[in-house]
């Protein structure tokens, strides 16, 4: 819990990851996907990420209480921040809450703790917040602390953060535009026939993220089975809303990161490339040189100029973040996707920020993990420090894991509900290690995570990418 010093605080950086889930119109017809047991509970605990955002006086305030042992690493590297958590999950006197408590949006879980404990909250109140992304939870719990509400307000945020919003600005500063609007399975499946003579195709949700959402069309029986599985909830009242897009010939993925001030200023970040696995995220790092010469030859920057105008123009400000792609023929498409939230590759630039100094950068990723009974956050540290794979000093190499609890959350959660006698016996409880590789070039990163694989072997930890 919180220090007892007075000390006053100056942000609480707080939220939940994959807010499209929160900000989708639940009128909305669904693509079909493969649920994943494990994966909310992962998600829900990767707002620990956000540490990169916080200074000493700054608070992160977490679902889950960071491992003590990964806080001390962190504050070692020069990542000073002040920890606060809803959950303690390794608490065994602490009651396990339901999943549905467990799950809420975070500023409704803040809002309810800060009903109960009374002045340490009202200093949190009195702090600036910053928060991942705003959802509905976010005016709620400002209104309770009392405060004007600075951030945009959610009908933008939601507005902004639709594909079918930043298809339409692609038209309105007169970009090139791949995607075609859908309103209906019959219209999808109009439109796809069109698409399939030339290839393969995307089927995009408004609000699909990474892995989710997003489905590929390669052939006719495909798309016929999607049509019908569209226009059985289009027969329950739901309406079919998409955007469909050829596959494009993808050289490269990238980001761009910036932020829109209150008076409409906009300061540039980074860019950054992402490895990207067919459609799944898989880590960051900071572009390079040639990239960067290449997109100011394709005026990539002053797209984005006119883009982040007509986000401000509509009433946004905070964080904003551009997918964009580099094709093997050359051709820049500028903008993707727009994330105006805080997004991964942000929290890589960040983190770089304390890497600068040292002119060093670092590669954000992570390792899809299935853990063996027993398994303790703290012994993945000890192994990497003993191993020689721990970054160990500022201003050195090697591995920097960023968080605990998307590593044991699953988990905690089996081992306590086993004890507790509402969960049988289950099968390998999963995980995501988070991590930023530090090396010389390329070629260390990749040793340095061929030695972190092998360690997790050693570990009997199983990795599933």
């Amino acid at each position: 819990m919180l220090s007892s010093r007075a000390v006053a605080i100056s942000q609480l950086v707080m939220g939940s990851f994959d807010p499209e889930t929160r900000w989708r119109d639940p009128n909305l017809a669904r693509l079909p996907s493969m649920p994943d047991p494990d994966r909310e509970s992962i998600v829900l605990c990767m707002d620990e990420l956000l540490f990169p955002f916080c200074g000493p006086d700054d608070v992160l305030y977490s679902r889950c209480k960071i491992d003590p042992a990964l806080q001390t690493y962190l504050n070692g590297l020069g990542f000073s921040f002040r920890a606060r958590y809803r959950f303690d999950l390794n608490d065994e006197e602490e009651l396990l809450p339901e999943q549905d408590v467990f799950k809420r949006c975070m500023f409704r879980l803040a809002l309810d703790q800060g009903a109960n404990d009374g002045l340490a909250d009202r200093e949190l109140h009195a702090a600036a917040l910053s928060p991942y992304a705003i959802t509905a939870d976010t005016a709620a719990y400002l209104q309770a602390a009392g405060r004007s509400h600075p951030l945009p307000d959610l009908e933008t945020v939601v507005r902004v953060n639709s594909k079918i919003y930043s298809h339409r600005l692609l038209a309105t500063i007169g970009e090139k535009r791949y995607g075609t609007e859908t309103s209906s399975a019959s219209e999808m499946e109009e439109v796809g026939t069109i698409l399939l003579k030339d290839g393969p195709y995307l089927v995009k949700d408004p609000f699909g993220v990474s892995g989710k959402g997003n489905l590929l069309i390669d052939n006719a029986t495909m798309q016929r089975r999607i049509a019908d599985h569209l226009r059985k909830q289009e027969a329950n009242g739901l309406r079919s809303h998409f955007l469909l897009e050829p596959l494009l010939s993808k050289e490269i993925d990238f980001s761009s990161h910036w932020f829109i001030r209150a008076s409409g200023e906009i300061d540039f970040i980074s860019v950054q490339r992402m490895m990207n696995h067919q459609q799944n995220y898989g880590g960051s790092i900071q572009a390079y040189e040639t990239l960067i010469r290449v997109l100011e030859d394709a005026g990539y920057f002053g797209v984005m100029e006119s883009a982040l105008r007509l986000l401000s123009d509509d009433g946004y400000r905070g964080f904003v973040c551009f997918d964009s792609m580099l094709l093997k023929d050359g051709e820049v498409v500028p903008i993707v996707e727009i994330n105006a939230r805080k997004s991964m590759g942000l929290i890589n630039a960040y983190v770089d920020k304390v890497w600068e100094q040292y002119d060093l950068a670092g590669w954000l990723t992570f390792l899809s993990i299935g853990l063996p009974e027993g398994f303790v956050f703290e012994r993945l540290l000890r192994a990497l420090s003993e191993s020689g794979l721990l970054l160990a000093v500022p201003g050195g190499y090697g591995i920097m894991p960023l968080s605990s609890n998307t590593v044991m959350v699953n988990e905690l959660l089996s081992r306590r509900r086993m004890a507790e006698g509402s969960q049988g016996r289950r099968g390998i409880p999963k995980g995501r290690l988070y991590v930023s590789v530090v090396g010389r070039d390329d070629e260390h990163r990749g040793e340095l995570m061929r030695g972190l694989r092998q360690l997790l072997s050693d570990l009997s930890v199983r990795v599933y990418n």
